[in-house]
């Protein structure tokens, strides 16, 4: 690991009073509460809680930064956890889907699991329900490590 990645997870582990147990990138995130991150958030076990975060995004071409737009929305960074005893769900959906959970036009309630047609030809995420009712979409690379990381909840 470089010194940077390490010196920022180390910082991480300080903030939140645990170590680091398991950490990946998702590529995609949302939630029911409209918010939504097109590039993704990082997303970490540290105690029983996971938490995830994302980054400003500064966007480039071949390597240099495009100037914004002046009436481009400021970046303004996200950063939330939730206790893993709070994970009532979990479940396998198509984007489109997460989408309209999203934007409010469908409820959590009424989002079916993706099925195997679905899973080869749709882009899928991990719907996390929590026993407040709030939902989260995570494109996660493995969806197996996350699960894992569910069942061992309580270990240290």
């Amino acid at each position: 690991m470089e010194d940077d990645a390490r010196k920022f997870i180390q910082e991480l582990e300080e903030k939140r009073g645990s170590k680091i147990r398991w950490k990946t990138y998702s590529t995609w995130y949302a939630n029911s509460d409209g918010v939504q991150r097109e590039y993704g958030v990082f997303l970490y076990r540290a105690g029983d809680s996971f938490w995830f975060e994302d980054f400003e995004r500064i966007p480039t071409f071949l390597g240099f930064p495009i100037k914004q737009k002046k009436d481009a929305p400021k970046y303004i960074k996200y950063e939330a956890s939730f206790p893993m005893e709070q994970v009532k769900d979990t479940k396998p959906v198509t984007r489109a889907t997460a989408e309209r959970v999203a934007a409010g036009r469908l409820e959590p309630k009424f989002a079916k699991t993706a099925n195997g047609w679905q899973r080869v030809f749709s882009q899928i995420v991990e719907m996390v329900t929590l026993s407040d009712g709030t939902v989260h979409f995570f494109e996660l690379m493995d969806r197996k490590q996350f699960l894992a990381q569910l069942a061992s909840k309580g270990e240290q």
